[in-house]
C-alpha cells in the first residue's frame, strides 16, 4: 500500500540527496536526522538518514526505512536499507536492500563512463550519469533543475523521470520550530511536494498513496 512516486517508499527516503556544493558542508562533517513517517495523519514508522561528508570530497548518505501500517484487516510492512555515495553532483555508487512487503529487492548501482550500471536481483541496466535519487534528500544539480529529471528507484532500481518545480518559500514545522523552507513540487510518476531547508536538505515530503495522505517529517538531527 505505501510506495512513493511510484513507490512511495522507494522514493524514500528516506529518502532519501547529498549537498553538492562542497562550501555548504565541511570535509569530515555528519549528522542523523530522524524522520516519522505519517499515514492518514498517524505515526506509521520512522527513517534514519545519516549523511557523512568525507576528506576526498565524497558524501555518503544511510537510510535505514521500517514502516507498518493496517489496513483494515491486512498489516502492510516495509523496511529498507540504503546507501548513498556522491561526489561533484553525481551519483558514483548505490546499494540497497528492500522488502516491500514480501517483494525482496536487492539494488547495487556503479558509475562509469557510459553511464550508471544498475543491477536488480541480478539484472543490469545502464541509468543516465546526471540521474536523482529517489530518496529525494537534497536538490539535485542547479543546472538539471529546468528540464526532465532522470531517477533511479532507490529501492528496485527502476528508471522514471519527471520535471522539479519551485513553489516558493513557505514556513513550516521542522523539528519542533517553525522555520522557512523551500518548497518544491516533483511532478513525476506521482506528485511529491518537497521541503528542504537552508542547507538544501530535506525536511519533509508528501504525498498521496492508494488514495492515503501519506508524509515524511523530520523529527530530530543528530551531530
Amino acid at each position: 500500500m505505501v510506495r512513493k512516486c511510484p513507490n512511495a517508499w522507494r522514493s524514500m527516503m528516506c529518502a532519501l540527496a547529498v549537498l553538492f556544493s562542497a562550501d555548504v558542508v565541511r570535509a569530515g562533517d555528519s549528522e542523523t536526522r530522524e524522520f516519522i513517517v505519517k499515514v492518514d495523519g498517524k505515526p506509521s514508522g520512522h527513517a534514519h538518514m545519516t549523511i557523512q561528508r568525507h576528506e576526498d570530497g565524497a558524501t555518503t548518505v544511510s537510510c535505514d526505512t521500517n514502516v507498518r501500517v493496517k489496513v483494515l484487516i491486512k498489516t502492510y510492512t516495509y523496511t529498507c536499507r540504503t546507501q548513498e555515495t556522491w561526489k561533484d553532483g553525481r551519483l558514483q555508487q548505490l546499494a540497497s536492500q528492500c522488502n516491500d512487503d514480501g517483494k525482496q529487492f536487492q539494488v547495487s548501482a556503479v558509475a562509469q563512463a557510459d553511464g550508471i550500471h544498475v543491477r536488480v536481483n541480478g539484472r543490469e541496466h545502464v541509468a543516465k550519469a546526471e540521474a536523482w535519487v529517489s530518496s529525494y534528500w537534497t536538490l539535485p544539480d542547479a543546472k538539471l533543475r529546468e528540464g526532465v529529471i532522470p531517477v533511479i528507484d532507490a529501492d528496485n532500481g527502476r528508471d522514471m523521470q519527471g520535471r522539479l518545480q519551485f513553489i516558493g518559500t513557505a514556513q513550516i514545522s521542522v523539528a519542533g520550530q517553525v522555520q522557512n523552507v523551500q518548497h518544491y513540487r516533483f511532478n513525476g510518476p506521482n506528485c511529491i511536494e518537497l521541503y528542504y531547508d537552508g542547507e538544501q536538505r530535506l525536511v519533509r515530503q508528501d504525498w498521496v498513496e492508494d488514495g492515503h495522505p501519506t508524509s515524511l517529517e523530520l523529527a530530530r538531527i543528530r551531530r
